[in-house]
């Protein structure tokens, strides 16, 4: 197969006009209720009107014929319909309503094919669409009813694959809230785009045409390399034992007996960290310096604390069987439909599972990795959303601004108990985040906390909640990035800590990696942190910010290396995911 598809002058005539025509994206037709008739066509937005530089020409009635003949075939389950029916109109219109399909292209075997690609990307087979099945069921002759049929079922399965079996709000509530960076390639422009490259190859490929649509981040690229694998290995007995858990019989230490040793050495032959026979896994009873080497490379590769001691964390990293595997992995790649394909020129993705941040710049090249402390998991309001927004400054030497909750139920009440506890935590009351009456309390002063009429703030300094730099993405969640004093948490298992904000465990190596477009060096920065009292510095152009929930993730190594690493799931939403996606997951608890 050739690395590029032959398209022809006409078609790419024609692809020019869309991309300037239509500018209609997924998430603008992804709301219930909704028909193509309510779409307005394949210019229009849902819901408010669009800008009148956005709108496109008027939709003739042959094209809300063809979509109103998509809008009765597909699924009613389907909830990208309205979307699929847009697309289909406009893509036939484009072509003046003739075929865009060749006759060789409409083989037997169409059908199987699309079953396939479903099967391939982790969708169930039986969700392809019998394009000869449809062709009955037409009544409208403006296009052709068989070239009609095989769009419809291509297009179907395509979006499937694009957009996914469930809403993007079934899996990230709010990751489609507010700023959306990188997200051009669910506009319908992008995808019409698409549709005209795959249905314009001479000879057609039914996976290399599907390919055109397939979502192209490289986190669900890295997961579907390894798909394949976890599939068939569930039909395969491993031999691997079960690891005990750390938290019964303790943990292992390098050099002593270890009740242990024999699982772990299993398991760190089977991952390719110990060069040994597994014949001879069962003969080892003790943490030898062998054993405890793989380990503290195992422990490397995975961002743990490589110090050769088999704890909880290497534990739960480790000790994971074929099922498990297969399920997070088919799971997160229903979660990795969510992210675009060109996440940005750099940019930053939070995990909440793996507690740490991935710095990238420019053709999602790896350039560091740190710690983050996120919000609580046992308080349902302290929990990080997963969102995605745009850093936009940075502040050196902070105020923190006490959300007025923490003041109330928190600070409060130990300043009740202790009338000096606000002076010597250099806290100081404020009428407003801008302006200071003082530190003097009184009854009155207290009320007026209580009743949120004055407000808390902590003077920047090494006391600082938010230590002496944060970074600004705004966003109505009033979640940032910031330093700490509290640099024990980093180095935790679970880095659950915080009310909700992320806490960067390297936050001076950040702000030189943010500026270094400015040329900053790290010297400069650290200047900043500790001389600059509340100063913003804009970051010029913008970094997309990517917080995101995937408890399988192809984690970048400093050699250069991704390895899929699991996460905790912290918040428990692999068996909430699971629901959302029953449908397509049949094992679900």
């Amino acid at each position: 197969m050739k690395d590029t598809l032959p398209v022809s002058r006409p078609v790419l005539l024609t692809l020019m006009t869309l991309l300037a025509s239509t500018s209609l994206s997924f998430a603008q037709l992804d709301e219930p209720g909704r028909s193509s008739a309510d779409a307005g066509g394949a210019g229009s937005s849902v819901g408010d009107e669009a800008p009148a530089s956005t709108r496109a020409t008027p939709v003739s009635a042959d094209s809300l014929a063809v979509q109103a003949e998509v809008d009765r075939l597909i699924p009613s389950d389907r909830h990208y319909a309205p979307f699929a029916a847009a697309l289909i109109g406009a893509a036939y219109e484009q072509r003046g309503f003739r075929p865009l399909w060749s006759a060789t292209d409409l083989q037997a075997g169409f059908h199987r094919s699309l079953a396939e690609e479903l099967k391939r990307h982790a969708l169930p087979e039986l969700m392809a669409l019998d394009p000869e099945a449809l062709v009955a069921r037409i009544t409208d002759a403006t296009v052709d009813k068989r070239d009609l049929a095989h769009t419809i079922a291509f297009c179907d399965a395509a979006l499937l694959i694009r957009l996914g079996a469930v809403p993007a709000t079934a899996i990230w509530p709010d990751w489609d809230h507010g700023d959306t960076p990188g997200s051009e390639d669910r506009t319908l422009a992008t995808i019409l785009g698409d549709l005209v490259v795959a249905t314009s190859m001479q000879p057609f490929e039914m996976t290399t045409g599907m390919d055109q649509f397939a979502p192209k981040s490289w986190i669900y690229r890295e997961l579907l390399k390894a798909y394949p694998e976890a599939r068939e290995a569930v039909l395969k007995y491993s031999g691997l034992p079960q690891i005990p858990s750390p938290e019964q019989i303790g943990p292992g230490k390098p050099g002593e007996l270890y009740p242990g040793a024999p699982a772990i050495a299993a398991h760190l032959i089977d991952r390719g960290y110990l060069n040994m026979s597994p014949d001879n896994a069962s003969l080892i009873n003790s943490m030898t310096p062998e054993l405890t080497g793989a380990l503290v490379a195992f422990q490397t590769d995975y961002g743990l604390d490589p110090d050769g001691i088999f704890g909880q964390g290497s534990w739960g990293y480790l000790n994971t069987n074929a099922a498990d595997r297969y399920r997070s992995i088919t799971i997160n790649l229903h979660r990795a439909r969510l992210m675009p394909a060109k996440p940005g020129e750099r940019y930053l993705i939070a995990n909440l599972p793996c507690a740490e941040l991935y710095l990238f710049d420019a053709n999602d090249f790896h350039v560091k990795t740190m710690r983050i402390v996120h919000g609580r998991a046992d308080k349902d309001t302290h929990q990080t959303k997963i969102f995605r927004d745009r850093m936009q400054e940075v502040v050196f030497g902070p105020y923190w601004n006490v959300p007025p909750s923490i003041a109330v139920k928190e600070l409060l009440p130990k300043m009740q108990e202790d009338w000096g506890y606000l002076s010597r935590n250099n806290y100081e009351i404020v009428t407003s985040f801008g302006g200071s009456t003082g530190n003097r309390l009184s009854p009155d002063t207290l009320a007026g906390v209580a009743q949120g009429k004055l407000l808390i703030r902590q003077k920047p300094g090494s006391s600082n909640a938010l230590g002496y730099v944060k970074f600004l993405f705004p966003n109505t969640f009033n979640i940032y990035m910031h330093d700490t004093p509290s640099k024990e948490f980093f180095a935790r298992a679970n880095r659950d800590h915080s009310h909700g904000c992320i806490r960067v465990s390297k936050p001076d190596e950040l702000a030189e990696w943010v500026f270094a477009p400015n040329g900053w060096t790290l010297e400069e920065v650290r200047s900043k942190m500790s001389n600059d009292v509340n100063k913003g510095v804009a970051v010029k152009g913008g970094i997309n910010v990517y917080i995101t929930y995937f408890t399988t993730f192809p984690r970048p190594t400093p050699g250069g290396r991704i390895l899929l690493a699991p996460g905790r799931d912290v918040y428990g939403l692999d068996a909430v995911n699971a629901r959302s996606l029953a449908s397509v997951i049949p094992w679900t608890e």
